[in-house]
Order: structure tokens, then C-alpha cells, then sequence
């Protein structure tokens, strides 16, 4: 596209493509709110880890108990098979 072609603003015009100036300063109140939001946000895609570290916890206390069982039956078998 050629910009030579295009109509020129006039000095004296205001460039309509240019927002007026504003203030950069964000009040207390939306710092607030941006904070809060952002919190709630990361929040809610946490991954419920209790969840999980209940299910590891009961996953491994049935592994132990398993464990502690098959120990106590190896050790019965040893004593009845010595006659004891």
C-alpha cells in the first residue's frame, strides 16, 4: 500500500487514531480486585492434592498391612512347622 496516496492529516487536526491521554495510575481499590482475582484464579486450577494424598496414604497403609500380615503368616508356618 502506498502511504503517498493516502489523504494526510491537516496539522491543525486532532489524530483521531490517538486515545486522549489518561491517567496511568491504578487505584488501591482495582489493585485490590486484580489481586483478589488473580488469587481466585490460580485457586481454582489448583489440583486437589488431598485427594491424592489420601489415596497415596491408604494405597500404602494397605501395602504395609499386606506386608505385616505375610510376615506374621511366614512366622506361624515356621513355628507349627517346628513344633513349638
Amino acid at each position: 500500500m502506498s502511504t503517498l496516496l493516502a489523504p494526510q492529516r491537516q496539522p491543525g487536526e486532532p489524530d483521531t487514531l490517538r486515545l486522549p491521554s489518561r491517567d496511568d495510575r491504578i487505584s488501591l481499590v482495582d489493585r485490590a480486585a486484580l489481586h483478589l482475582g488473580l488469587r481466585l484464579l490460580l485457586w481454582s486450577t489448583r489440583t486437589p492434592r488431598l485427594a491424592d494424598v489420601r489415596d497415596r496414604h491408604s494405597e500404602a497403609f494397605r501395602r504395609q498391612e499386606d506386608a505385616a500380615e505375610r510376615e506374621r503368616a511366614y512366622v506361624r508356618g515356621v513355628i507349627l512347622s517346628r513344633g513349638l
